[in-house]
């Protein structure tokens, strides 16, 4: 009985990834040690936006955002509208945090995740 509960229990709680992070060191984007000179504040999205209740696209994750954050994409990327030219990007972001953005009007929404750093190449 102990046994067939245990088993229960663990197919009902299943592993989850989450999309946050708060106050990261560093990511690195490559294996370069050494310090790399500043650009300033980075800031990546990935987001989807729902129209009438329908989903446009899947949901946003945070690799998509740090891709975006490493490379300059700007809103169009997020939205999947376009493509980013990867090229010559960021090597780390230092003080990473990221956040839930978006907004719902009823009939149109937007959910984001939005990461920011200070950006180093």
């Amino acid at each position: 009985m102990n046994k067939m509960f245990l088993l229960g229990a663990l197919f009902c709680c299943g592993c989850a990834t989450y999309n946050y992070a708060s106050n990261v060191k560093m990511i690195s984007f490559d294996d370069n040690v050494q310090k790399g000179q500043s650009v300033g504040q980075v800031r990546g999205e990935d987001c989807t936006w729902n129209v009438l209740g329908y989903q446009l696209g899947g949901l946003p994750t945070i690799d998509r955002a740090f891709t975006n954050a490493r490379f300059g994409a700007g809103g169009l990327e997020a939205a999947g509208f376009q493509q980013t030219k990867r090229v010559d990007g960021l090597r780390y972001v230092n003080n990473v945090t990221t956040k839930n953005e978006g907004f719902n009007a009823g009939v149109v929404a937007k959910n984001c995740i939005v990461v920011t750093g200070m950006g180093y190449k």
